[in-house]
């Protein structure tokens, strides 16, 4: 699929409708001889959220751009991500002015292709940020640690009432694979899955109370409360006070938007996924974040060599 069209699209557009975009996408894809689901559609604007490229308001329904912005990697010797907003002709004017690499997303026959990744560097910052402005582009300094250090708590949604009886209603699983299972809850706790107007939506029960939730956070304040540890990260190097590395989560847990940014804006790369460990992948991530936002969905960060 031609991602880069599609960005540029977007970009000329500005904002829409989610689920006209979705059906863009799914066009688009079907072009290259892909007939991707619904969900993937789905997945490919979280990715394109976790990139920075878009904000999204899944409740409302809409879309919109981000700003076009260059995001400084961590201990990555000046290199920065371009984020956001990618008019026609933008990409060629920074090459003018600055060093600028270029890498294709990486393929993948399990997730529809992000854009081409765009890399700028200069001899300073002070240079970087006069290149960045005379194309119209912000210098968003370290974005990954700014997010990190402000993420809020996990927290559930507003009080909630449970299902009406006669209604289909799925669990949350927790024995092996996380999967929604028919049925109700056989404990006073937990996450299930109902339908409104034909869309998932997300309740947890807690004892007698429920309360209202979403995907992500529903699955992870599960996970918290059964003792179920999924954040594992690696040692890769050390520069100077930084200790970066390899964050490894299980696939199973998604995570919510900003908690996906902060990680992938420690590379600029999309999240990779290990088939056959079945975990997500993150690069070039300092344990400073890493444990950050652990702790912001409730987890405990281990160590793993």
């Amino acid at each position: 699929m031609d991602a880069d069209l599609m960005l540029a699209w977007m970009s000329a557009t500005a904002e829409g409708d989610i689920r006209d975009l979705r059906q863009r996408v799914a066009w688009l894809a079907r072009n290259a001889d892909l007939n991707p689901q619904p969900f993937e559609t789905g997945r490919w604007l979280r990715d394109m959220t976790a990139l920075a490229h878009v904000e999204v308001d899944w409740v409302g329904g809409r879309w919109a751009m981000a700003p076009p912005v260059a995001v400084l990697l961590p201990s990555c010797g000046g290199t920065t991500v371009l984020a956001g907003c990618r008019r026609l002709g933008l990409v060629e004017e920074l090459g003018d002015l600055l060093s600028l690499q270029t890498i294709l997303c990486a393929t993948s026959d399990l997730r529809l292709t992000t854009p081409t990744q765009v890399y700028l560097q200069s001899d300073s910052i002070k240079d970087l940020v006069e290149g960045l402005n005379i194309c119209g582009v912000d210098y968003g300094g370290r974005a990954a640690e700014y997010i990190a250090n402000r993420l809020s708590p996990l927290r559930l949604g507003e009080p909630a009432a449970p299902p009406a009886y006669s209604a289909p209603v799925k669990y949350l699983q927790l024995d092996g694979a996380l999967r929604f299972v028919d049925g109700r809850l056989t404990s006073h706790s937990g996450l299930c899955q109902i339908s409104v107007q034909g869309r998932p939506s997300y309740l947890y029960r807690n004892g007698d109370e429920w309360f209202h939730t979403v995907h992500a956070d529903g699955v992870l304040w599960a996970l918290a409360e059964n003792g179920i540890e999924v954040f594992r990260w690696r040692l890769d190097r050390v520069d100077g006070d930084y200790e970066m590395g390899t964050l490894f989560i299980d696939q199973d847990a998604p995570l919510p938007p900003l908690q996906a940014r902060a990680l992938v804006l420690c590379s600029g790369q999309p999240t990779a996924f290990g088939e056959l460990a079945k975990t997500a992948i993150y690069r070039n991530v300092p344990r400073a974040v890493a444990d950050q936002v652990a702790r912001s969905v409730r987890q405990r960060l281990t160590s793993i060599t």
